[in-house]
């Protein structure tokens, strides 16, 4: 039983070790932090999707800007937000610091961090370099 258990355990860790990462679609563009801005608003929807930027599962924000404008916010991998504990809800308001830029036919912010209340919760270091793929 106790050498059942070890191959199971080992396996289970040769498996862990060999997933496959999160990566960006070739096609997502590159984060342009000389071009990046804080955005204020009020979240409108939460969703979780396939995306390109993320490299799989991704979670994403429909901000309302203070402007009335509702634009997709990419944030990371679901696995990722989930990590950082982020639990936002309908109708909070925080601040976004990322890239406004048109993806996939549209204006979207891809955020490098997000403020609400007191908490900040960052997905991309200075440069924009995706904090899930490290």
């Amino acid at each position: 039983m106790r050498l059942l258990i070890a191959i199971f355990v080992l396996a289970s860790l040769a498996v862990a070790q060999t997933a496959p990462k999160p990566n960006p679609s070739p096609k997502a563009p590159k984060y342009n932090a000389a071009a990046e801005a804080v955005y204020k608003g009020t979240v409108d929807d939460l969703k979780d999707r396939q995306c390109p930027v993320s490299g799989g599962m991704g979670s994403h924000i429909m901000f309302k800007l203070e402007s009335g404008e509702v634009i997709e916010v990419h944030l990371a991998t679901t696995d990722f937000v989930k990590l950082v504990d982020m639990h936002l809800q309908k109708g909070d308001t925080i601040e976004v610091t990322g890239w406004k830029t048109e993806f996939e036919g549209v204006q979207t912010i891809f955020a490098r961090a997000v403020k609400h209340g007191d908490e900040t919760y960052t997905f991309r270091d200075k440069d924009g370099k995706p904090a899930w793929i490290y």
